[in-house]
């Protein structure tokens, strides 16, 4: 191209080209020049395009989704939808955290936006909740915790005194003297100083949801930096507590409970069972909340044993749920925490709980 371009136009003039040579020279030459710049566009052009989507892979995603220990109707089940959504990489998808995230979300909303009806919608959600809790079960095995000296800065910790009395508490720092955590306030905003030799109950959660708990003692107060933090006495008899079955989320969200008085009555060789629904009231936070049950933080408080209904909106609307108070946390002062296992729920407010306790509705 570049020697049409630098021929010398005399060249034309001495073959008796003449004007009319001239005028061809100059056409060859902007004909060049437009086929550079079209050459040059369709490069950028394909160098900016999106690229087709990998094709879906039968054998490599089923491969892949046996692995982890999916059944064969879960498989079938996701397979559906890892096929319309382009899926030709199970392993990184199934082993990412963030990729599996994101696959469960839209998988969520397909369901929400192509199911034939609410009861589809909820029977989907349901397989859907089930496979997402399952694998994170079998993701959730970590090392194990023996002592308190491998616990960190901001892991979260909870004691119980002495007197039955429920503090949440977060590590500051960990050395040789032991953990130093941000005292406990009480109503006025001032620290708690419990005696020191104090004995509390703690138990934490690591980020797999594993449960542990362990008996240490109040070695003291100390000032760091401008404020005072509690020493706790190294603990090396750390247990692991029974793995929590479902994923749980830490909320602040506003119910309304209701007592339900439980009757019982022989009759006919057999007991009976009646259920009724009190009409008053009580206000109460949702502190913790999963699939199995929440707990709930208010100044009036059921013993355990007792049922109760609860109605609270999670970010779905109002859904409500019965259940049982198994423990009892007083708090200093009134009330407590009380945590309720679900005896009595509906699919749709269990698959809207869910939503929320993963993040798929706020």
């Amino acid at each position: 191209m570049m020697s049409l371009i630098q021929l010398n136009p005399s060249t034309f003039w001495a073959q008796g080209g003449g004007s009319n040579s001239n005028s061809n020279w100059w056409m060859w030459a902007i004909a060049i020049v437009l086929v550079v710049i079209v050459l040059v566009a369709i490069g950028q052009s394909a160098r900016g395009a999106p690229r087709p989507k990998s094709a879906f892979n039968k054998a490599t995603w089923r491969r892949g989704a046996r692995a982890f220990g999916l059944s064969e109707e879960e498989l079938r089940f996701l397979e559906t939808y890892a096929r319309s959504l382009g899926i030709s990489n199970p392993d990184a998808t199934l082993r990412n955290k963030t990729k599996l995230e994101t696959f469960f979300k839209d998988v969520y909303r397909s369901i929400e936006k192509n199911s034939d009806s609410e009861a589809d919608a909820e029977d989907k959600k349901a397989m859907l909740f089930s496979i997402r809790e399952g694998l994170a079960r079998r993701a959730a095995s970590g090392p194990p915790v023996r002592s308190t000296r491998q616990l960190g800065k901001n892991n979260p910790i909870s004691f119980i005194t002495p007197n039955e009395e429920n503090y949440p508490t977060v590590v500051v720092r960990s050395d040789q003297q032991g953990l130093f955590v941000e005292p406990v306030i009480d109503p006025l905003g001032d620290p708690i100083r419990f005696h020191r030799g104090t004995k509390l109950s703690c138990f934490f959660y690591t980020k797999a949801h594993q449960g542990y708990q362990f008996v240490t003692k109040v070695a003291g107060f100390q000032s760091d930096g401008g404020r005072e933090l509690m020493v706790l006495a190294h603990a090396d008899n750390v247990v692991a507590l029974p793995a929590r079955q479902h994923q749980r989320r830490a909320s602040r969200v506003s119910c309304v409970y209701y007592r339900v008085a439980v009757t019982t009555a022989k009759g006919k060789g057999k007991t009976e069972s009646s259920a009724r629904v009190e009409n008053i009231g009580f206000p109460g936070i949702v502190t913790d909340l999963s699939a199995g049950g929440m707990a709930i933080q208010a100044a009036t408080t059921f013993q355990p044993g007792e049922f109760l209904k609860v109605v609270l909106d999670a970010g779905s609307g109002k859904q409500t749920a019965f259940g049982k108070v198994v423990r009892l946390n007083h708090s200093r002062g009134t009330g407590g925490i009380m945590h309720i296992q679900f005896v009595k729920i509906s699919r749709k407010s269990l698959n809207a709980i869910l939503s929320y306790v993963h993040g798929y509705v706020e």
